[in-house]
C-alpha cells in the first residue's frame, strides 16, 4: 500500500491505488465511505463521531472517537448487504467486515485501518504483491490490459469492497 497514516472509512480503490492521498482528503472524508446504490452517484455511509461536526472540524482525524449514536452499524451494514449481496464474493468476506464494524474500537483511526487490513488480507495482498509488481514490469501491456477490463466492472470512486465483492482476490490486480 502507498499511503502512511490513516486511511478513509472503507477505503476506496483510488485511495488504495495511491490516486488520492492525504492532502486532498479533508477530516470528515475519514469519516465517509461511497458505496453503490440505485443511484448514480452512489450512497454515502458516514461514521458518527463524539462531538458531531465540531469535533469533525477542529480535531485531526488519529483524535476522532466513534459515537455509538443512533443505529449506523446495523444501517451500514444494511446498505453494503443491499449493494453487494448477490455479488460472487460477498458470503466469502461480510462476514469479516460485518464483525469489524459490530464490534469496531474506539477510535475511528483504528476502524479504518482495521477494515483496510482486512481487505487487504482477504485479497492476499502481502504474499502476492511482489509477485504483480514483477509480472507488470516484464509484461506492462498485458497487466494494464487485465487491470482496465478489472476496473470497468466497479467504480473505483466507490470503496474497494466493491472490487472486492465483485472480483475476489483478482482485485489485487488493481492494486499492483
Amino acid at each position: 500500500m502507498t499511503h502512511i497514516g490513516t486511511p478513509p472509512y472503507l477505503a476506496s480503490t483510488v485511495w488504495l491505488q495511491g490516486k488520492v492521498g492525504p492532502r486532498q482528503l479533508k477530516t470528515r472524508d475519514y469519516t465517509r465511505a461511497l458505496i453503490e446504490s440505485n443511484s448514480p452517484t452512489g450512497m454515502v455511509l458516514t461514521v458518527p463521531v463524539a462531538g458531531g461536526s465540531s469535533a469533525v472540524k477542529r480535531l485531526s482525524p488519529a483524535m476522532l472517537e466513534v459515537s455509538d449514536h443512533g443505529d449506523w452499524t446495523r444501517i451500514h451494514l444494511g446498505a453494503i448487504e443491499a449493494a453487494y449481496g448477490r455479488e460472487p464474493y460477498f458470503q466469502h468476506f461480510f462476514p469479516e467486515i460485518a464483525d469489524a464494524i459490530v464490534h469496531y474500537p474506539q477510535h475511528l483511526a483504528r476502524l479504518n485501518v482495521l477494515l483496510v487490513e482486512k481487505m487487504l488480507n482477504f485479497i492476499g495482498y502481502d504474499e502476492a504483491i511482489e509477485d504483480i509488481r514483477n509480472l507488470r514490469t516484464a509484461n506492462q501491456q498485458r497487466c494494464a490490459a487485465i487491470a482496465n477490463r478489472l476496473e470497468s466492472k466497479i467504480d473505483p470512486a466507490h470503496s474497494f469492497l466493491e472490487a472486492i465483492f465483485r472480483l475476489g482476490p483478482d482485485a489485487i490486480f488493481l492494486l499492483g
